[in-house]
């Protein structure tokens, strides 16, 4: 086409560029096309010159495309337009671009087209929007309410499963604060503490965990639920996700199980650990009953004439609480294991970090004793982290009740093998070496510390079958009269090029 000609700049472009470029004559016949053309559509320029532009036009861009060269042509001028061309192998082809109209002796002479590539772009697009298409379908149809909230604690999100859960429509709540509508009036002030606390520190005490918890229903009816949080920051601001589940129907159900394991427990315990065990539930459930009845009364005699009396009477009542609620979670805890039903839900876990931060927490509750880190590796490990954290709170406790007058508990982790071991070791009485290998059974106390010492005996039990789920092993060396060492191994998770 010798009509047509470039200059130096234009035709290095023309020839070197990854734009799709090319020359039609009024009619549409293709006149010229450059590498890039060819090179993406497939073809050589022997099999392309002389042929109608719409040939190569992708069948569903053909109508389209005409009509718009049609305009571009009598406008002298277009707009970008998107359409497809075919590949010779029946590829579709998106590009964007546009087309021009040359001129010789003042009178139209062919077209220009020169078009960019987008079909990666496009495909990119589709996908987000199909991707943004599952993730609403996911939203409506979640089996649990999804809310979602921003950092003035402002509803965002609320989905289908939320209306149900909690009684309040769509409209009623965006917008709203969630301390106005769900959350109870005694949670109102830790959560707004919480929010304050996790923007000044990027710390969250309960985020990517799933906790029980209370809420409020609309008819402002208090229930249980599963309440599991978690966080995302969309350019510099910070959202909330929380997925909740109704658990008020399992709540009664683990009551039930309760009353149904304690009945069970009564006509099998056929020996006389039997009547042993129930005389020490009776008397461990029943002390902190009596003890809160009495500082209860005693808070009321002082109700109105010494307020710090009072206030110290509540704090002993918490504390009783705490002990009461600790023994009952205990017997759920058994009964879980024995129908099978103590599940994990376990995360990777820097096993140095939790035990650093576990120790710190528990030493707020053993002031009796100085929990000493004296040894402590960071590996991976996949845990349970609330189950864990009740394994060491429970060995931990025996070792403080067991070594009364002691200063001092020793906590150590160290890699051997595949396996981390934790051991806790305390300077108090000891475990005679015929009792030893009865300490992780179910109800077992030793004899000769039954009366001095209190308990169910099936912290032990508990902390056992937990180490066992996670694929490790829990034993204890003791010397008496001089004190015990508590093991348990969990199974180490190697990261390639990861640090946990």
């Amino acid at each position: 086409m010798s009509s047509l000609s470039f200059d130096s700049h234009f035709r290095d472009l023309f020839e070197n560029g990854s734009d799709l470029i090319h020359f039609a004559s009024m009619e549409g016949e293709v006149k010229l096309v450059n590498p890039a053309w060819l090179k993406i559509l497939e073809y050589k320029a022997e099999e392309v010159l002389g042929r109608s532009l719409f040939e190569f036009i992708h069948p569903a861009y053909v109508e389209s495309f005409r009509t718009y060269r049609h305009n571009s042509i009598r406008q002298l001028e277009s707009e970008i337009t998107e359409t497809a061309f075919q590949t010779k192998s029946g590829r579709k082809v998106i590009v964007e671009g546009r087309l021009g109209v040359s001129f010789e002796n003042d009178q139209p002479a062919h077209t220009r087209g020169v078009f960019k590539d987008i079909t990666f772009r496009h495909l990119a697009q589709k996908k987000l929007e199909e991707s943004e298409k599952r993730l609403q379908t996911f939203f409506q149809n979640a089996p649990d309410a999804v809310i979602v909230i921003n950092e003035q604690q402002s509803i965002l999100e609320w989905n289908p499963k939320a209306e149900i859960i909690f009684g309040f429509r769509e409209e009623e709540v965006l917008g709203k604060k969630l301390s106005e509508t769900i959350i109870p009036q005694q949670y109102r002030k830790a959560h707004s503490a919480g929010m304050v606390h996790f923007l000044a520190t990027g710390e969250g005490p309960v985020l990517n965990k799933t906790i029980e918890i209370t809420a409020l229903h609309k008819n402002g009816t208090e229930f249980y639920i599963d309440l599991s949080i978690s966080s995302v920051k969309l350019e510099d601001h910070w959202m909330f996700i929380a997925f909740i589940s109704d658990i008020s129907e399992r709540k009664k159900t683990e009551e039930s199980l309760i009353r149904r394991e304690a009945e069970l427990l009564q006509s099998k315990l056929h020996n006389e650990k039997k009547d042993d065990f129930i005389s020490i539930a009776s008397h461990e459930l029943k002390t902190p009953l009596t003890t809160i009845k009495a500082y209860t009364q005693l808070a009321l005699s002082y109700y109105g004439q010494s307020p710090e009396k009072v206030i110290d009477y509540l704090k002993k009542i918490d504390e009783y609480t705490v002990k009461l609620n600790t023994l009952i979670n205990e017997l759920l805890d058994v009964s879980k294991l024995h129908a099978g039903k103590l599940k994990l839900v376990t995360q990777l876990t820097n096993v140095g970090s939790f035990i650093s931060e576990t120790i710190g927490s528990l030493q707020q509750i053993t002031p009796g004793h100085s929990l000493v880190i004296e040894e402590n590796v960071s590996v991976g490990v996949n845990i349970d982290v609330l189950r864990l954290e009740q394994v060491l709170a429970n060995l931990i406790s025996n070792a403080s009740k067991y070594s009364p007058g002691e200063s001092r508990i020793i906590i150590r982790s160290f890699k051997k093998d595949d396996h981390i071991i934790i051991g806790i070791t305390d300077f108090g009485i000891g475990i005679s070496k015929d009792k030893l290998e009865n300490v992780f059974t179910r109800f077992y106390r030793v004899d000769e510390n039954e009366k001095q010492f209190g308990g169910l005996g099936i912290g032990l039990f508990i902390s056992s079958e937990i180490i066992k789920q996670h694929g490790g092993e829990i034993w204890v060396e003791s010397i008496p009269g001089k004190g015990s060492t508590f093991y348990f191994s969990l199974p180490v998770v190697e990261v390639a090029g990861r640090r946990i």
